[in-house]
């Protein structure tokens, strides 16, 4: 008797320790993600360099004149156009040109006729052109 006599308060405050300490089920997480992507959705725009980007593709030994066409033409659009080159053997062109004349310039680096626009506004259009060579492939225009 002696022995329950000491031994059911010791159970009796085990089972309330335990009782407090139960586990509760963890908050679904779930609801916050979603609140969260859409909040970055509406106020954050996806990264980008440029309004658009054009992949030139030309053969060997081509390169360098298709970028000085490329820049030409964003001059003619009565823009400019800076060019660098990556590790991947590719002449990147970032040309901005006024916004009424983006499509001459798209025009001019397929090699057609263009109507340029006195602009009428301060807009512009910033448009990578990607220069890479593949020997395998047809040029693109």
């Amino acid at each position: 008797m002696r022995f329950f006599h000491k031994t059911i308060p010791l159970i009796c405050a085990a089972l309330a320790v335990a009782g407090c300490h139960q586990q509760k089920a963890a908050p679904s997480i779930d609801g916050l993600t979603a609140a969260l992507e859409k909040s970055a959705d509406q106020a954050l725009a996806a990264p980008s360099l440029a309004n658009e980007q054009v992949v030139l593709t030309v053969k060997p030994g081509e390169r360098d004149r298709r970028a000085a066409e490329v820049i030409d033409a964003a001059l003619a659009a009565g823009g400019v156009g800076v060019r660098t080159t990556n590790g991947l053997g590719q002449v990147s062109i970032l040309a901005t040109v006024p916004e009424e004349n983006a499509d001459a310039f798209m025009a001019l680096l397929r090699h057609e006729k263009a109507e340029m626009k006195t602009p009428t506004s301060r807009n512009t259009q910033l448009i990578e052109v990607l220069v890479e060579t593949n020997a395998t492939a047809s040029p693109t225009p």
